[in-house]
């Protein structure tokens, strides 16, 4: 079963895939499920869209974004399942560990220490361009900071031996940590600079601006966004926050390592579910991830859940005089990933009510 859900790295391999070739009224219409509290019209759900999920389609659409370099999509599933499930699948991680796609994974301790790293192996393409890795000129993403450190871990030897390569795993998986740690400790203002192309990006600027645009075009609370920008070590009461580190590879796309904020609010009777990325090795300058999960019920009161998702996505591959024919090229492409991404969901999520009923 091919999914990522807390952070969709599945949309963002077919979107990078495209970029590189190219450089209402509900139940008593539908005679389905409903929702089982108010408050659903943000989600402006057609009657022909409730029809559809009712007879387990996933719907999906386009969605505007808030920067030139952003992609940005809108999906919908039912799932025979309850919000636990969803809830379960997110903060134990089940979600990657049943993929075929994920290397490693893993969630990182309150105070984050290297064990929580340990089965993380840097590939030697990583490698390669940590080694060769210069401000305005790297393979992979990294603050001025974090290549200054690598430099001085890779010494002057031109040779990639296996002490090298040891020496820039071993301190690469040191910033990595040092990254979760900063984040754990002072929130969103530990977010760093990119500096791995000509124009340095600013990760921190970039999330914010993405967060405030998704929370002023939803109808959810504001309160949800900005537990976004605290440390997990500051959530509230009903919340659960927590850091994890993933490790995946997609086709012949660069493995991607991702570090990643989520947080996990309960409002009343329904849950939502938001993924922040705190840090990317390729692709991706910003990401965000929200799942809104609604109880709802059906004509025999068979508890279900709907779950609406949305994903923004900061690519660096979108830049450029050509960024406005790269994104209409790579958006069809990431309406099919998000299908993909939210059937997994929905199968994770009934087998795990499934083994609970049993």
């Amino acid at each position: 079963m091919r999914s990522n859900l807390l952070l969709p790295i599945l949309v963002l391999s077919l979107v990078c895939e495209v970029v590189i070739l190219s450089q209402g009224r509900l139940a008593s219409e539908s005679g389905g499920v409903a929702p089982a509290a108010k408050g659903d019209a943000h989600l402006k759900l057609k009657p022909v869209e409730w029809r559809s999920l009712n007879e387990r389609q996933i719907i999906t659409r386009s969605l505007a974004g808030g920067h030139a370099k952003e992609l940005a999509g809108f999906g919908a599933v039912v799932a025979d399942a309850t919000p636990e499930e969803f809830i379960k699948a997110f903060s134990s991680l089940i979600v990657f560990k049943r993929s075929e796609t994920t290397l490693a994974c893993g969630r990182f301790s309150a105070q984050p220490v290297i064990e929580d790293l340990a089965e993380l192996q840097v590939s030697d393409k990583d490698l390669c361009a940590l080694m060769r890795a210069r401000v305005k000129e790297s393979n992979i993403k990294l603050a001025e900071a974090d290549i200054a450190r690598i430099r001085a871990a890779a010494g002057p030897s031109p040779y990639f031996s296996p002490k090298l390569k040891g020496n820039l795993a071993a301190e690469y998986k040191q910033i990595l940590l040092d990254k979760a740690r900063r984040y754990a400790e002072n929130g969103e203002t530990a977010l760093d600079n990119y500096a791995d192309q000509e124009e340095a990006v600013s990760a921190r600027d970039a999330f914010v601006a993405m967060a405030k645009f998704q929370a002023t075009t939803t109808g959810h609370n504001q309160r949800f966004y900005s537990l976004l920008s605290q440390s997990p070590r500051h959530a509230e009461q009903n919340t659960e926050s927590f850091l994890y580190w993933a490790q995946q590879k997609f086709g012949q796309l660069k493995p991607v390592i991702s570090l990643v904020h989520v947080v996990i609010y309960r409002e009343d009777d329904r849950v939502f579910i938001a993924s922040k990325q705190i840090y990317s090795s390729h692709y991706t300058e910003a990401g965000l991830s929200v799942a809104e999960l609604i109880p709802i019920g059906d004509e025999k009161g068979a508890k279900r859940t709907l779950t609406a998702y949305t994903i923004r996505l900061q690519v660096d591959l979108l830049g450029g005089p050509m960024g406005f024919m790269k994104r209409r090229a790579a958006q069809p492409r990431m309406l099919e990933a998000l299908k993909t991404v939210l059937e997994s969901l929905r199968q994770c999520a009934e087998s795990l009510f499934v083994e609970r009923r049993s």
